[in-house]
Formats: C-alpha cells, sequence, structure tokens
C-alpha cells in the first residue's frame, strides 16, 4: 500500500486519533442511552403516553446500536492498527481507556473555561497514553506526543 510520506502526522498517528474518537462517540451514545433511560425511570417521560414511550424505546435502541457500530469501528481500527506494528495486544484495553480518557478530560477543561489545572491534568493523561500506545505498539517508550508521532511515521528509529 503506498503511503503518503508528506503527511504531517502519519498514518499510525492518523488512526490512533480516529481510534480515540470512536471510543468517545461510542460514550457519548452509551450516555444518551443511559439519559433516556433516566427520563423514562424517573417519570421526566410519561410512560402512560404511548407516543412518548415508543418514541423513546425507539431513541434507546438507536442509541444503543450506535455503541455497538461505534465499538466495532474502534474495535477493527485498533486491529488494523495492531497489525502495522509487532506489538503487545496485553495492553489493548489500558491504551483505549487512556485514549478516551484523555480526550475526555480535554473536553472537560474545554467546558471549564480555561481552568489551568484541568488542562494540566489533560496533558499528563495524554502522556501516559503516549507512554501505553509506545508499549502497545512495541515501540521506543515515550510520553512526548511529538516523538511518538515521529516514531509512528519512522522518522526515528
Amino acid at each position: 500500500m503506498a503511503r503518503n510520506s508528506m503527511s504531517t502526522s502519519g498514518i499510525g498517528e492518523d488512526m490512533i486519533r480516529s481510534i480515540i474518537q470512536f471510543g468517545c462517540a461510542e460514550v457519548h451514545a452509551k450516555t444518551l442511552y443511559e439519559k433516556t433511560r433516566a427520563e423514562l425511570d424517573n417519570g421526566i417521560i410519561d410512560v402512560e403516553d404511548k407516543e412518548a414511550l415508543d418514541a423513546a424505546i425507539e431513541r434507546m435502541e438507536e442509541y444503543r446500536q450506535d455503541v455497538d457500530n461505534y465499538a466495532s469501528l474502534r474495535r477493527r481500527s485498533m486491529v488494523a492498527l495492531f497489525r502495522m506494528f509487532d506489538g503487545n495486544k496485553d495492553l489493548w484495553c489500558q491504551i483505549k481507556h487512556l485514549g478516551i480518557g484523555a480526550m475526555t478530560m480535554f473536553e472537560a477543561y474545554e467546558a471549564s473555561d480555561g481552568d489551568g489545572e484541568l488542562l494540566d491534568i489533560a496533558y499528563d493523561a495524554n502522556k501516559e497514553f503516549v507512554k501505553a500506545a509506545s508499549r502497545f505498539l512495541g515501540m521506543e517508550i515515550t510520553e512526548c506526543a511529538s516523538c511518538f508521532g515521529d516514531f509512528l511515521k519512522g522518522d526515528v528509529k
């Protein structure tokens, strides 16, 4: 397969970003499912109103299907990425959770109107993610996202 050597981030880094985004979409769909379920359980949606009940049940099924679809995309992408490298599959769940956690923490920072402590936590979470991703892919261990990107592109051996 031909690769774009002029890419800023490279295929590996792009795939990792996609995996994290698919995982975050998975979590958001799960949250929408839980929100609708809670609205039913707590009487916010009138279960005696057949139309409202049916609509809520339909939304929940759509959200559940979204969770399954996004999880499948994430898993397929992780397998494709793993096959490009000679890594440690035992870290599969660790990089999934650290990647989603780092992204979600950054979203918390963005929602905070500039809370520097949350940005620091997001930065530290990303360092831990990069370190785990390095191990997952069987690469030199680094906490530096820029160095990690260079390793993924093959710019540094």
